[in-house]
This record gives structure tokens, C-alpha cells and sequence, in this order.
């Protein structure tokens, strides 16, 4: 990565545009094939041009502000090309995210090298996005992913740039948080956007797709499991999104007085996720002798969330299911077992709804099937599957300019 970075001239001059979803575009430079072929470890046919673009799409409450993404398109203007909607995994905080060249920029820049115009959303309260991210919230990871692909569009269409173009295909994928990201992502355009797009293909990997049931189980058991930062920050932004629903309840209403300050630290952005997991695991190991996300809750909210469906917070996470839908386009779930982040009934339980409520396309993949992978070890053979299966299914068309200059 650090190699990438300092091959970017970071010319940083910025193009106003006026259009529906577009605030402004700040060009950060373009990166070679050569060198994205080397950071790869696999030859790609197209140099990137990289974008970092501020768009208009809803805050948690459905008010319209501004956030950030980045926009990678790829350097060819005689063919038109795919959109990917890309959706990024959790990140350590606001600036760990793709329009800062961080927060896992390099997959984005890859799959733009082999021939697809990315977006890459930094979600709402992450980049320039204002307020506390509201971790896999469903409905603002859709919302975002989506406003950010009509915003490239709107790119493709404006005489300010570097002639690219489009054609009608879409994919969609995403990795942990961006897998439930990207499921709603895909959900949404189904249901909403089907007149203004036509899925292709989406590779949703490793995602918790199953917030209220399989990951409250996986997480709150007798069990340890080692990301207890992960409930901490989901707690911090459904207090945000849901301010009806969670009016009763306050962050020292959820969490024990020991683990608050930490909680509080990591609310003011003063550590990024990352320290506060070190922390909450050195407490939860001096008080309770292992890493048990349950010790850090007030008993009453524990018992709540196991066994109570009405409990305010309980429907949040019920909200955030993402699973219960019908997928019309051919839709790829890939897991492993081993994964101890996100459990991988997960994307079984996904395929089973899903089929049963009509949908013929869908397919959960098991990557490990020769010994068990964890989270990280996960996200190689997933990458490497979903470049496959997109690859299947990519086209590319004469692009209009092409067309203009036969002419």
C-alpha cells in the first residue's frame, strides 16, 4: 500500500459541479497498470484514474447532507464500462476510509483495473459525512452506495472530465461490514432502483446479514470473541439512527460504568476502533477473566436482547436484517466456516430464505473447504472468487465517443 501511495501525484484540484448527487470532485491522480499489477500479484489490462467525490445522500434520520466516496475509473475512452458498486469493511474511524486512500482503497483500485468504473462509498458519519457512523445500519450503507453510483454517472455525463462511459451492466460486492453493506445495496436497487438499474451480478462475502438472530447469538454467548468493539459501535449509532424508537434509552443505560470511558473516547473520535478493542479487552480480561462482549453490558439489556423481540434495541437489530428478500440476478454468498467474526450461518440461513421465498439465483459458497479459514484468511479466496464470477459475466461495449470519432 505504501508503495501505491507514493507513486499518486496528489494534484488535488477540485472541478464544482451542480448536478443532482454531485457537490464537487477532487481528482487525486492516477496510478499505472504496471503498478497496480504489482500490487495485485496479477496482470490488469488498465491504468486508474482516482476521484474523490462529495455527493448528496441521507443522513441516519433521512435528511439529505453531504458525504464522500471515491470514484475509480478506468483509463480507456473507446469502451464503456461496467459500474461496481464497492462496499468497504469496518475501518478503525472517519478517516480510515477510500476517498482517503485508506480503509481498503487497494480493492477498488484492483477490480477498476480489470475494466469496471468503482465506487467506493466512506458511508455516512465516515470521511467528510458529519456525526457518529451509524455501524451496519442497513438502510444509510444502501443509500450511500447507491447516491454515489448515480453520482458517477452524473461524472460520465459531465464535459468537466476525462471522457469515460458506461454501459448497462452493475455489480456489487463487499467484505465483513461491506457484505451487509452491499446486501442492502443490492436489496435496494431491486426494490427501487430496478428503472434506473439492472443488476448483473453481486458477490456479497462474509457478511452479518442476520443482525437480530445468528450475530446476537454468535456475539453474546458463553463463547469469547475477540471484536468486542464491534457491539460498542453498532450501540453508538442506532442511538443516533433510531432517536424515536431508542428515546428511553442512553449509552449508560446499555453498558457497565467500567467500560464507558473507553466507549465515550472512541464516540468523541479521541482512539480509533482498533485501541478501543485493546481496551475493552485488557478490561474485560482484568474484571472477567476473558473476552466476553455480554460482561460489558448491564444485565437487564442482556437479558433483553436475548430473549425479548420487543425490546427497543432488539428491533434496531431486527431492522438491519438483511437477509429476508428474494435476489433476481445471480447472486453469490461466500464464507468460511472458520470465520470468527462473523459466523457463516450467516450466508447459509441468506440462501435458505432467500430460496424459499422464490429466488433461483442465489448461492452460498463455502472457500474453505480443505481446513477452516478465520475472518482474515477469508478475504483472499472471496476476492479471488468474486473477480472470477464477475469476470464471467463482464462485458464491454464500443463507447460513444469511439462511435462520435468513426463518424
Amino acid at each position: 500500500m505504501k508503495n501505491i501511495l507514493l507513486v499518486i501525484a496528489f494534484i488535488g484540484f477540485s472541478i464544482s459541479t451542480y448536478a443532482q448527487k454531485v457537490e464537487s470532485t477532487t481528482f487525486l491522480g492516477s496510478v499505472t497498470a504496471a503498478e497496480i499489477s504489482q500490487l495485485a500479484g496479477l496482470p490488469v489490462p488498465y491504468a486508474v484514474d482516482l476521484y474523490k467525490v462529495r455527493y448528496f445522500t441521507p443522513d441516519a434520520v433521512g435528511e439529505e447532507h453531504v458525504a464522500s466516496g471515491l470514484v475509480c475509473i478506468p483509463q480507456n475512452e473507446n469502451l464503456a464500462f461496467p459500474l461496481f458498486c464497492y462496499q468497504h469493511g469496518t475501518v478503525g474511524g472517519r478517516e480510515d476510509v477510500p476517498s482517503r486512500l485508506a480503509g481498503g482503497y487497494e480493492l477498488p483500485l484492483v477490480f477498476s483495473a480489470l475494466g469496471f468504473v468503482v465506487c467506493a462509498a466512506d458511508f455516512v458519519g465516515l470521511g467528510d459525512s458529519p456525526g457518529v457512523h451509524p455501524y451496519v445500519h442497513a438502510s444509510t450503507e444502501a443509500t450511500a452506495g447507491v447516491d454515489l453510483l448515480l453520482a458517477a454517472r452524473e461524472m460520465s455525463q459531465d464535459d468537466s472530465f476525462p471522457p469515460f462511459a458506461l454501459n448497462d451492466q452493475l455489480f456489487i460486492s463487499g467484505y465483513s461490514q461491506g457484505g451487509h453493506a452491499s446486501m442492502a445495496a443490492h436489496r435496494l436497487i431491486q426494490e427501487e432502483y430496478s428503472n434506473q438499474f439492472d443488476v448483473t451480478g453481486a458477490a456479497h462475502m462474509s457478511g452479518p446479514y442476520s443482525i437480530s438472530e445468528k450475530m446476537v447469538e454468535f456475539t453474546l454467548g458463553d463463547q469469547e470473541y475477540g471484536t468486542v468493539s464491534y457491539l460498542a459501535w453498532l450501540t453508538l449509532g442506532y442511538l443516533e439512527a433510531y432517536p424515536v424508537l431508542l428515546a428511553d434509552i442512553s449509552i449508560e443505560d446499555v453498558f457497565k460504568a467500567e467500560y464507558l470511558d473507553d466507549i465515550l473516547a472512541f464516540r468523541d473520535e479521541d482512539i480509533s476502533l482498533w485501541e478501543l478493542n485493546d481496551r475493552l479487552i485488557q478490561s474485560l480480561e482484568t474484571n472477567v477473566g476473558a473476552i466476553l462482549p455480554r460482561e460489558i453490558l448491564k444485565e437487564d439489556v442482556l437479558n433483553a436482547l436475548l430473549s425479548d423481540p420487543s425490546y427497543p434495541l432488539s428491533e434496531a437489530l431486527a431492522d438491519n436484517d438483511t437477509y429476508d428478500w428474494s435476489p433476481t440476478s445471480p447472486t453469490n454468498l461466500y464464507y468460511c466456516i472458520g470465520d470468527e467474526q462473523v459466523i457463516f450461518e450467516n450466508a447459509t440461513l441468506a440462501e435458505a430464505v432467500m430460496t424459499q421465498n422464490g429466488s433461483t439465483t442465489v448461492n452460498a459458497l463455502r472457500l474453505d473447504n480443505t481446513f477452516p479459514l478465520d475472518h482474515g484468511q477469508c478475504v483472499s479466496p472471496a476476492v479471488t472468487s468474486a473477480l472470477f464470477f464477475f469476470g464471467s459475466l463482464q462485458e464491454f461495449t464500443t463507447s460513444t465517443n469511439l462511435l462520435f470519432e468513426e463518424d
